[in-house]
């Protein structure tokens, strides 16, 4: 059935329209007594329907209520009223209500307007989502679509059609087609009827024209046109929907001018391109093949492929078209010779085409002289790095790059210079015999002389002759040809190879990128040499780290056994709390969720500048890290707190950390840690740790909470003795709780169900009251199941809560005030029964509580006196 929020602020009248809603099977979400409130759960509760008193007290009337209910949140309002003067009748009606009921009225009349009221607003709902539908549909369309009645006059255009027209829809409805569209043919330029008039006369086709827009543009366009009809047949109008071919009509010719451009990229292509029929006749060659080869083009169409294929290749020709015929295409590595003999090594590409209509092999062969060069210089590349992998000795590594280098490029000398740590100078790690004794002395700055702008650059330098000299040192100086190649690792130059000859023009730019791949494989022993030091070092720091994870690991295992074997909450949280410094932070406290008063509240903490005893945040305060890791069930951790915006509950600290601890999808309390002392930023390491805690925190929680099921002891038909109001706290003055569990076993066996908390021992006070189904609890420092420490009160109160939530109606008996007084004291007891007053009234409960007197002060009886009610 429907779910109604009522709004009545005559208590009777209310209760009332509620039990009649209760009998026609209606839900009751809330009642309440103003428009404010009205408001507030609409919004939170979202009604089907609201059933709303014109005539409320306070600022907010119904009619206002109503109005705002309705244009927020479209739910619809039926009024309720005995009596309204003329204004606000006629304010009422421009609210637009979904029906009257005049007080007083009977059910069926009630029944009779709220289902009209839920019909009629199913329907408007399902009209408004098709009209949407619709409209959106059409506006989101990507062709124009226009229509017009059957006098060819404009009813509609959608945007496509204001963009491609020129005219917008306010403008153009209810003007003649033909004002609209001008359409002529793209040929002669004549004007053709509108397509709405050949749709009128039958004629539906699509058909290519140029349209001309209200500015002047021309535009290629598809069209086509059809009758609208309705249910009769009847035409009613047209529907037009044009398309703009534009881009199509200018990519056609486009496509004819990349004709042209083809054949200029196949006879100016970089490779050499072959066309030849089955048989091997060449059919069409580019400019790039006859140049390579030194033959005419003429003199290549006279020509197969074996003419141009050195007599190793030629045999093979006929085996290799039978292969492409088999896979449609080959890609492999051979020769052609040219007209005055000599080889080219090529990579050639061939495939099965289509030419001028008959079947052709496409054969696209790529000059790989250079490749094949470069791969001789890879594997001297390769044989060196093998053999410098292969050894430690660093006379060895030098004498196998002096090897290398001498093949690659040759040299007179060659030096390997490194940056020192502090990147102000540089230094010869290396140099060749003939250079060795003018090195050793010789002091480079960083940024100085060829090697020191190389490696400040980390751009090779390529020295050709004497003229550049004024860059070198006297030294470097009686060498005309030079080369400079930085040595990188992981992006940062460390060094430089400096290789050196007398004569002039020694080298060139090839002899610098062959020499590129060996700087990296220098670079690559340079590095192995760091990286054994590193790790020798990371080694020591691992060793380090394995010893201080087990501490930890053995307190996560110490707090886990010592949570199996705990039943208090108060001694469990400790631990948790204890933990947590052992862990090594600062500080560490623990904060409770108070689901009453919506707030996180300071539970205790161990270390320094801890928060005030009773600091107590609430939970609508999100600018606060524990709120938000409570409100949101995750783990916040600020790395730098300085960067962040919002507050820490505890004193700033630069890195801090809170983590949720959360039981059966609730967020019970939350653990704060950081380390305020040392301002060591909290690591991921850190984070696991507590997020472990708090998780065996959960499952301690999970373990030792008591739920209690409501049920009642009887169902007795006679008349209750004793009636207490629901949402009240008793007190029953007397020195033995004996009128107060007559009262409580009264309401018990008339339907309500109860629950104990005694000092009595269960069994015993189940014997003496013959209580067999009312749950108890024993006041007790004993570890029995069914006790519960005084130390414990939180776990009390959850305890409470759960049971009042799941009983809207019940009595609870707290016999041992008194006992609670001594064990902890008056101020926590006091703010206990205040939460449980809190409890009991938000839950529709009852609590009584028994209480001699003259066993506390008049003072202390005389502040619960205030808070309670006494019987």
């Amino acid at each position: 059935m429907a779910s109604i929020l009522v709004v009545e602020d005559e208590r009777i009248v209310a209760e009332d329209i509620q039990k009649s809603l209760q009998n026609l099977g209606y839900t009751i979400l809330a009642v309440v007594s103003s428009g404010e409130k009205a408001i507030q759960k609409a919004r939170g509760e979202n009604p089907d329907l609201v059933l709303m008193d014109i005539v409320l007290k306070g600022e907010m009337d119904g009619i206002e209520a109503a109005e705002r209910i309705y244009s927020q949140f479209n739910i619809p309002v039926v009024y309720l009223t005995a009596y309204a003067d003329e204004k606000k009748l006629q304010r009422a009606k421009v609210t637009e209500p979904y029906g009257y009921l005049l007080k007083p009225f009977e059910e069926r009349g009630l029944h009779t307007t709220i289902e009209m009221a839920l019909y009629k607003h199913r329907m408007e709902k399902k009209v408004r989502e098709s009209e949407q539908w619709l409209f959106t549909t059409l506006k989101s369309i990507g062709d124009a679509v226009i229509a017009t009645d059957t006098q060819g006059l404009v009813t509609f255009m959608n945007p496509v059609a204001e963009t491609l027209t020129g005219w917008n829809q306010k403008d153009a409805v209810g003007r003649p087609l033909d004002d609209i569209l001008t359409i002529v043919d793209e040929e002669t330029g004549r004007k053709i009827e509108n397509p709405a008039q050949r749709a009128l006369q039958g004629i539906a086709q699509e058909i290519d024209h140029k349209m001309l827009t209200r500015n002047g543009v021309k535009i290629h366009i598809d069209e086509c046109a059809a009758p609208i009809k309705d249910d009769k047949g009847t035409i009613t109008g047209v529907v037009v929907v044009l398309r703009d071919i534009t881009k199509r009509t200018r990519a056609e010719r486009a496509l004819k001018r990349a004709e042209k451009k083809f054949r200029d990229l196949f006879d100016y292509a970089s490779d050499a391109i072959f066309i030849h029929d089955m048989e091997g006749h060449f059919l069409e060659v580019n400019r790039t093949a006859c140049e390579r080869l030194g033959y005419a083009r003429e003199e290549l169409l006279q020509m197969t492929p074996t003419d141009i294929d050195p007599p190793e290749c030629a045999v093979l020709v006929p085996d290799q078209i039978d292969d492409l015929k088999e896979k449609g295409h080959l890609f492999f590595e051979t020769a052609h010779i040219t007209k005055d003999g000599k080889t080219v090594p090529i990579e050639l590409s061939s495939k099965i085409i289509e030419f001028e209509g008959i079947p052709a092999i496409l054969s696209i062969a790529r000059d790989i002289t250079e490749r094949k060069k470069a791969e001789m210089q890879l594997k001297t590349l390769f044989e060196t790095s093998k053999l410098i992998n292969s050894t430690i000795d660093m006379a060895d590594i030098y004498r196998f790059i002096s090897d290398s280098i001498q093949n690659l490029v040759g040299f007179d000398n060659f030096m390997i210079f490194l940056v020192s740590k502090d990147k102000k100078h540089i230094y010869c790690t290396y140099a060749s015999e003939g250079i060795k004794d003018r090195i050793e002395s010789m002091a480079i700055y960083y940024g100085e002389g060829l090697v020191g702008r190389c490696i400040a650059t980390g751009e090779p330098l390529l020295l050709k002759n004497r003229s550049r000299g004024a860059e070198t040192s006297e030294t470097m100086g009686m060498f005309a040809s030079q080369i400079v190649v930085p040595l990188v690792i992981e992006g940062e130059c460390v060094g430089a190879l400096h290789i050196l000859k007398a004569a002039e023009n020694a080298y060139d730019q090839k002899d610098v990128e062959a020499l590129k791949p060996l700087s990296e494989v220098i670079s690559s022993a340079v590095r192995n040499s760091t990286l054994y030091n590193e790790i020798k070092k990371f080694g020591e720091e691992l060793e380090k780290r394995i010893e201080e994870r087990s501490k930890k690991i053995e307190i996560l295992l110490n707090t886990r056994m010592s949570l199996q074997g705990e039943g208090s909450w108060q001694k469990g949280l400790k631990t948790i709390v204890e933990s947590i410094g052992k862990l090594g932070f600062d500080r560490c406290d623990i904060f409770l969720v108070n689901p009453l008063r919506k707030t996180l509240d300071f539970h205790f903490g161990k270390g320094i500048e801890l928060p005030e005893k009773n600091t107590s945040i609430s939970l609508g305060n999100s600018e606060h890290s524990g709120v938000k890791c409570v409100r949101e069930k995750r783990t916040i951790r600020v790395r730098d707190f300085r960067l962040k915006e919002g507050k820490n509950i505890t004193s700033d600290s630069e890195s801090f950390v809170w983590v949720p601890i959360v039981v059966q999808n609730e967020a019970f309390a939350a653990l704060g840690a950081d380390n305020v002392l040392s301002n060591r930023s909290i690591t991921d390491e850190d984070v696991k740790d507590l997020e472990i805690l708090a998780g065996m925190c959960a499952a301690f929680i999970d373990r030792t909470r008591m739920l209690i099921q409501p049920v009642a002891e009887k169902m007795l038909e006679t008349e209750l003795k004793h009636r207490l109001d629901p949402a009240e706290c008793y007190i029953v003055p007397e020195k033995r709780p004996e009128k107060s569990v007559e009262i409580f076993c009264d309401l018990t066996t008339h339907g309500i169900p109860g629950f104990v908390i005694s000092r009595m021992y269960p069994e015993k006070l189940r014997r003496k009251h013959n209580l067999v189904k009312t749950p108890m609890l024993w006041l007790s420092r004993s570890e029995k199941g069914d006790a519960i420490s005084p130390d414990d009160l939180p776990k009390l109160k959850y305890i409470i809560g759960d049971f009042t939530r799941k009983s809207t109606d019940s009595v609870i008996l707290l016999d041992g005030a008194e006992y609670l007084m001594t064990q902890t004291s008056f101020i926590t007891v006091l703010k206990f029964l205040q939460e449980l007053k809190d409890m009991i009234t938000l839950n529709n409960s009852r609590l009584i509580i028994p209480l001699h007197k003259d066993t506390i002060p008049l003072k202390e009886y005389s502040i619960l006196e205030r808070e309670l009610t006494v019987l």
